[in-house]
């Protein structure tokens, strides 16, 4: 069974006392690297392999935007156009409703054009049967705690209807981890 690590981080743009759980990856794999790993006991060769995606995602690229949901690989991600944006009432500092929001008044300004994804619920599923959590510290040393038991509800980014934004782990980033990284 593969061992992730995560740590824990503070969300401060909610306040105090919201926490979230951060995957800390064990680095980055190329292009080419998964390529070559990928045509490891085959035939293939790197070069063709990586020739092959790279027009796969262009025809991908053209697709979303054209308003398609597209698949990454049979039963893995669908990628699809996404849009950010809401409007909601708006407060005063003692939490009274001074404005309430009307369809009306519904704009794109301030939206966000962003490409989203979600995982299959077929992966998602496999991915979580061969996956184990090890919680680590800022300094990358294990703290042992209990083991994540799943209780059958919608998971995010298992490719339900709605993805589920990631909160975004860089200080002041913008990125939307699912999907993505959403998205979904």
């Amino acid at each position: 069974m593969a061992k992730v690590k995560y740590t824990i981080k503070e969300n401060k743009k909610v306040g105090t006392h919201s926490f979230y759980a951060v995957p800390v990856p064990n680095g980055t794999l190329d292009f080419m690297e998964v390529c070559e790993e990928a045509c490891e006991n085959t035939s293939i060769e790197p070069s063709l392999m990586r020739a092959a995606v790279t027009e796969y995602m262009k025809a991908v690229k053209r697709n979303v935007l054209k308003g398609f949901r597209c698949a990454v690989g049979e039963q893995f991600i669908y990628v699809y156009p996404n849009l950010e944006a809401s409007l909601k009432d708006k407060k005063d500092a003692q939490g009274n409703v001074v404005e309430v929001a009307k369809i009306e008044n519904f704009t794109l300004a301030g939206a966000k054009s962003r490409l989203g994804a979600t995982v299959s619920k077929k992966y998602s599923a496999q991915f979580a049967a061969d996956v184990s959590w090890q919680r680590v510290d800022a300094s990358g040393a294990a703290i042992d705690e209990e083991d994540i038991i799943d209780d059958g509800g919608d998971t995010p980014g298992d490719g339900g209807d709605t993805p589920t934004p990631t909160p975004d782990p860089t200080p002041g980033g913008g990125g939307d981890g699912g999907d993505g990284t959403d998205e979904s």
